[in-house]
């Protein structure tokens, strides 16, 4: 087979889309030697691409005529249709892979769409107008027609049915994963702590990660945090909120500047990121929306524990290897925070779990399931 991956989002500002093509498309290289690939990338980023992406025989990195541009971006939404066309009467591949949910609809070639999560339809306030106008069609559009789906997620999956009526039979399930190595204790090995984190070094923390943006929940968080601190034995605890400014952060940020114990750190380096996973006493994850929802994972490479919401997919990822509460009941996820920080059998029990967890997830098992859906549409 001849197998068409679109990876125009292999570009240093590719967010989560740009690691979720790096990862399929190694781990595909290291398991399939057969069939051939086309990775379609942007013009200006072919150099890029080829630092990133995997140098074997049966892949092929191919520049398509648009670049990063705001206005490229523009006219690749609006126009690559004719391209896609062009290149599969010249290449004649046998699948168009999209690792995010728009893609044309061909001629001959099956049609495989990968749907992370439909954010847009819950949450439009996230989008700008035009954007989420763009995404209602074309989400739409490429649901209908694809051939097969891929959702990260038996959520996502849930979502899809929900809201365009999908056979279900159409939608398959592979998750994603984290890579380990990347998150492991000696990636800190000579790493000097940055100013920034100077007064945590020491402390006894609950860590959060996530964009400072409402439904990430810091609101509710703050709430439950500020509950725990009235315990004596809670007096000396801190909270540590790392993540980029999102849409409506500044309630957050306002209420953050009037509390004392709590740290806003903003974008922190990788390695200042590693540190914090691996001292915090508890990883915090109030969020009421994920598509899988990565950051329990990370926090488990490191032995830390997490209290989280019981609500979208991070029950699927988490499994029993974590405290879980209801989003909206802030006495919840205080209970939930305590257990982690002073239930002794608890905190050996979960702990005892996070290994089993993660090691439900990897990438070569999400490419191995990704090749039997190409096979399955040959």
């Amino acid at each position: 087979m001849k197998i068409a991956i679109n990876c125009i989002f292999c570009q240093p500002r590719g967010g989560g889309i740009r690691e979720y093509i790096y990862n399929v498309v190694s781990a595909l290289s290291r398991i399939d030697k057969e069939n051939q690939y086309i990775l379609y990338v942007l013009k200006d980023c072919v150099d890029y691409a080829h630092q990133t992406l995997p140098d074997v025989p049966n892949m092929r990195i191919k520049p398509t005529p648009y670049d990063s541009s705001y206005k490229s971006v523009i006219n690749r939404s609006l126009f690559s249709h004719q391209y896609w066309l062009k290149e599969e009467r010249e290449e004649h591949f046998d699948i168009f892979h999209s690792p995010f949910f728009h893609a044309p609809k061909l001629k001959k070639a099956k049609v495989l769409i990968t749907v992370h999560d439909l954010r847009f339809c819950r949450y439009p306030s996230t989008y700008t107008l035009p954007r989420y106008l763009f995404l209602r069609y074309a989400v739409k559009n490429s649901i209908k027609q694809a051939d097969a789906i891929i959702t990260i997620s038996a959520f996502t999956k849930s979502e899809i049915m929900d809201v365009y009526k999908t056979d279900c039979n159409k939608i398959t399930v592979v998750h994603e994963a984290i890579n380990r190595d990347d998150f492991a204790v000696d990636k800190l090995r000579g790493y000097v702590l940055e100013d920034v984190a100077k007064p945590l070094e020491n402390q006894r923390f609950i860590l959060s990660v996530g964009h400072i943006e409402p439904r990430k929940n810091y609101e509710r968080l703050l709430d439950a945090f500020a509950l725990l601190k009235e315990k004596a034995e809670a007096k000396d605890v801190k909270l540590v909120i790392v993540g980029k400014k999102g849409h409506h952060y500044e309630n957050v940020l306002k209420r953050i500047g009037e509390m004392p114990d709590v740290y806003y750190l903003d974008f922190v380096s990788r390695e200042l990121l590693l540190w914090l996973y691996l001292n915090a006493a508890v990883f915090a994850f109030p969020s009421y929306y994920e598509g899988f929802g990565f950051p329990p994972l990370e926090a488990a490479c490191f032995g830390t524990i997490s209290a989280v919401a019981k609500i979208s997919s991070i029950p699927e990822v988490c499994g029993d290897s974590a405290a879980y509460f209801d989003p909206l009941n802030i006495q919840e996820m205080e209970q939930a925070l305590w257990r982690c920080l002073y239930d002794k059998e608890f905190i050996a029990e979960k702990k005892a779990l996070l290994i089993p967890n993660l090691d439900r997830f990897s990438w070569d098992k999400n490419a191995c399931e990704t090749l039997e859906i190409y096979k399955s549409l040959r």
